[in-house]
C-alpha cells in the first residue's frame, strides 16, 4: 500500500468493477474496523472457495524465511489514516456544504444576508464584515447559499427538494438586541448577495470519508437532475444530484451506472443518414422510420451524502461527458 491508494483504485486493479471491493476483501474479525488498511501494509491476493480475497499479509514465515525474534525498541512514527476509498481533499467540500434543501424545511425561518455599511456595494466578498437577520450561533461556522429553482420530478411534477449554491462562508461575530448579527466572511467562491441564507456547516471531524463502495439497489432507475457545478465537462470527483434519496433507501457508498440515452437518427437510406438535432425540417419529415440507437453504460458514480428525496453523488468514473437527463441505474 502506498500512500495516494484508495480503496477503488486497489479493487480496480484486481475486479473489473470496483464496487465489489466488499467481495474481494477478506475481512478479518478481530479488527475493530475491518474495511481500514493504512500505507505500508502489505496485501497478499488469495483464493477462498473458488473466489478472489485480498488478505493482510502479516507474516513471512509461510515463504519458509528464519524468523528472528527482535528485542522491541520504542520508535515514535506520525500515525496515519486508513486508506479511504476516494481522496478525501478532493471530496471532503461537498461532503461539509449542503447541496439540496428538502422540501420540508422552511427557508424563511433562516437567517439571511442583509448587506454590509458601505449601501453603494451591490455584492461582498472575503474579508467583509456584513450584517444578516436572524440569531445564528456564534460559535457555529456557516454557509452562505443562493437558494436557485426547486427540483421536480419530471413524471409526477412532485418537488423533491430546492437548489443550493454556497457563495461564501461565514462566522458570526456579534449578536444585536434588534435580531440582527454581523458575520465575518472567511471565503468567498462567488458573490454573496443581500437575501442569501445562512445554513450551519459540518465541521471536519463530523465527516465521515470512509465509504464503502456497494452496488446499489433502485426498483427504477434514477436520474440526474443537476450538476452543482455547473461544468459542461464532468469528470472524476465531480459531483451531481439524482432524484432518488432516503426514502428509497439509498446509503452512501451506495454504486450505480451511469447510462447516455441512445441518439435520434433520421435515416433516409445510406447516403442520407443525420442525427435527428442535425436533421433539416424536410429531412425530418420524410424520415422511413425514427431509429433510437441503443443506450450505453459510461461510467459510474457513488452516493456520498443522502437527502430526503435527492442525493449527491461523485463520478468515480466516466468514458464520456456525463450531463444532466442522464440515467442513473443499478450496476
Amino acid at each position: 500500500m502506498q500512500k495516494g491508494d484508495t480503496l477503488w483504485d486497489i479493487s480496480g486493479r484486481f475486479l473489473t468493477k470496483p464496487w465489489l471491493w466488499p467481495r474481494l476483501w477478506d475481512m478479518n474479525k478481530q479488527i475493530k474496523n475491518p474495511h481500514w488498511i493504512y500505507p505500508g501494509d502489505r496485501l497478499r491476493l488469495t483464493w477462498v472457495n473458488g473466489q478472489p480475497k485480498l488478505v493482510l499479509d502479516h507474516s513471512d514465515a509461510r515463504s519458509g524465511k528464519r524468523v528472528i525474534t527482535l528485542t522491541p525498541k520504542v520508535r515514535i512514527e506520525e500515525k496515519q489514516g486508513p486508506i479511504s476509498t476516494v481522496d478525501y481533499s478532493e471530496i471532503s467540500p461537498f461532503l461539509r456544504a449542503d447541496m439540496v434543501v428538502d422540501s420540508n424545511v422552511d427557508l424563511a425561518h433562516m437567517p439571511y444576508v442583509l448587506g454590509e455599511n458601505d449601501d453603494t456595494s451591490i455584492f461582498m466578498s472575503q474579508g467583509q464584515t456584513i450584517h444578516v437577520r436572524g440569531k445564528p450561533d456564534l460559535n457555529t461556522t456557516y454557509g452562505v447559499y443562493h437558494v436557485g429553482n426547486a427540483y421536480k420530478d419530471e413524471q409526477t411534477d412532485e418537488e423533491l427538494g430546492r437548489q443550493l449554491e454556497l457563495v461564501g462562508v461565514v462566522q458570526p461575530k456579534e449578536l444585536y438586541d434588534t435580531d440582527i448579527t454581523s458575520v465575518e466572511v472567511i471565503s468567498s467562491f462567488s458573490e454573496i448577495r443581500r437575501g442569501d441564507r445562512l445554513l450551519p456547516m459540518l465541521s471536519e471531524n463530523s465527516i465521515d470519508a470512509y465509504f464503502v463502495p456497494q452496488a446499489g439497489n433502485l426498483s427504477k432507475p434514477a436520474r440526474i437532475i443537476d450538476i452543482p457545478m455547473k461544468s459542461t465537462y464532468v469528470g472524476r470527483y465531480d459531483t451531481v444530484i439524482i432524484d432518488k434519496g432516503a426514502r428509497e433507501n439509498l446509503k452512501p457508498g451506495d454504486v450505480f451506472g451511469i447510462v447516455r440515452p441512445g441518439a435520434d437518427v433520421v435515416d433516409n437510406g445510406p447516403d442520407r443518414v443525420t442525427y435527428e438535432q442535425d436533421g433539416t425540417a424536410g429531412e425530418k419529415l420524410m424520415n422511413k422510420q425514427k431509429t433510437t440507437l441503443h443506450a450505453d453504460h459510461i461510467g459510474e458514480v457513488m452516493v456520498v451524502k443522502v437527502y430526503q428525496k435527492t442525493s449527491l453523488a461523485i463520478v468515480m468514473n466516466s468514458r464520456a461527458i456525463v450531463r444532466a437527463g442522464y440515467a442513473v441505474e443499478n450496476p
